[in-house]
């Protein structure tokens, strides 16, 4: 039976929206034949490792997670059938890669590996998800993309927060305009809101939000009109640098095809998505052309032009029924009461799913939480929904700034005199 591959579906011309997912289409693509595998575009949700990309072998009910993982999986249980000789790519990847059959080569490879998973991926983290301007144009929208309604609207922030936490340690979260608003628009909400109407109908801007509008007019110039890429260039180049002169330096053609393979994804989603803050892609291109061009020529000769890749529709969970369970536990894992326990527990099941095929089934006596957190689930959904139908108008449709009315009174204590005196007169 040929193996299932579980992928991020594809986007920036590009199989797929993630690093190690690319590497994984190309592994197989290379020493495979499209008799022997299948691409089936999905998410960590559908898949009970929790995390792509995944291998699934049917035969045998397991389930290999990571890309380390898979390519070990692949060299150590190659599948029985050879490699299709009639597929619809180039000739030229007919044959295998060249490769170092010898120790050094698979230290080698073992190290870049190490290399690209904690140097690469966080860097490539800054570019596609810290930045909230590459983030809104190029990420998300890729993310709604492949994934069906409503996953969209749990699925990427939680990539995104994963993401931001693994570039947490490089101390560039100013990249992230959003949640710099999310606390501004927290500290307005905690100030006095208090709009004075003078006589002649003008509203007061409040304090807090007086003060900083003042203060980014004084601000306003060269600086105030640069991006926050613009602004942590020098720092972003040196971040840049001390992964890329790395890479720059190795021979990719004549490493191993897993290292290859793994380092192509990376470099890859670092040179070809069309963001408007390409900090990263201007780096490489101005300093690093063997690696775009080694980036370009790969995809060329592996993914040519017209060729098709084995995708195939996934199986039960991406049916309306599947989604909606995908979308009620992503809801339960936002709960704030039991969110910590409900993860725990969806984790240990799927972790004894994935081990049942490798020894004696475990007896899981919390499976009845299954259909009771799903009901719950939509519970809070509808809940929310009449919670939110029953909520005041937020403003009324038309405001009316009327000015006051000026009277003897208006003018003092002797207008007010005056006013007595011709009370009750017509």
């Amino acid at each position: 039976m040929v193996l299932q591959l579980h992928v991020w579906g594809p986007a920036f011309g590009l199989p797929s929206l993630d690093a190690e997912c690319l590497a994984a289409i190309a592994l197989l693509a290379q020493t495979l034949g499209r008799a022997d595998y299948q691409l089936i575009q999905s998410s960590p949700s559908a898949v009970p490792t929790q995390h792509l990309p995944t291998l699934h072998n049917p035969s045998t009910s397991t389930w290999t997670s990571g890309y380390r993982a898979i390519a070990s999986h692949i060299q150590t249980h190659p599948p029985p059938t050879s490699r299709d000789s009639s597929s619809s790519f180039s000739s030229s990847t007919s044959t295998p890669p060249p490769r170092k059959a010898d120790a050094a080569a698979a230290a080698d490879s073992t190290a870049y590996t190490a290399f690209l998973t904690a140097h690469a991926a966080p860097l490539l983290s800054l570019s596609l998800y810290v930045s909230s301007a590459n983030y809104a144009a190029a990420t998300r929208p890729a993310y709604s993309a492949v994934l069906p309604l409503p996953l969209p609207w749990t699925e990427p922030p939680a990539v995104r927060a994963a993401m931001a936490r693994r570039a947490e340690h490089l101390g560039m979260s100013s990249l992230d305009t959003d949640a710099a608003s999310a606390s501004t628009a927290e500290e307005d909400g905690g100030s006095k809101r208090s709009a004075m109407v003078g006589m002649e109908g003008w509203v007061d801007v409040p304090g807090a939000a007086a003060v900083r509008i003042r203060r980014s007019s004084k601000m306003a110039g060269v600086a105030g009109s640069l991006s926050p890429e613009q602004k942590r260039r020098i720092r972003l180049e040196g971040l840049a640098g001390e992964v890329l002169d790395v890479l720059g330096e190795v021979a990719w053609e004549g490493q191993e095809v897993g290292a290859r393979c793994l380092a192509w994804g990376y470099l890859a989603l670092m040179l070809l998505p069309d963001v408007p803050r390409p900090w990263l892609r201007e780096i490489m291109e101005g300093r690093y052309s063997g690696l775009c061009e080694f980036v370009r020529e790969f995809k060329a000769e592996v993914f040519p032009a017209g060729g098709e890749l084995p995708w195939v529709e996934g199986g039960e969970t991406q049916s309306a029924i599947g989604v909606g369970a995908r979308f009620a536990r992503g809801v339960l894992a936002e709960v704030p009461v039991i969110a910590e326990q409900w993860t725990r527990w969806w984790a240990g099941r799927n972790r004894r799913q994935v081990m049942a095929s490798k020894g004696p089934r475990t007896q899981g006596g919390g499976d009845v939480l299954l259909p009771l957190g799903a009901g719950l689930g939509l519970t809070a959904v509808g809940a929310g929904v009449f919670f939110y139908r029953g909520l005041p108008p937020f403003g009324e449709a038309v405001q009316v700034w009327r000015k006051p009315v000026v009277t003897l009174s208006s003018f003092g204590a002797a207008g007010a005199m005056f006013s007595g005196a011709f009370y009750g007169l017509d």
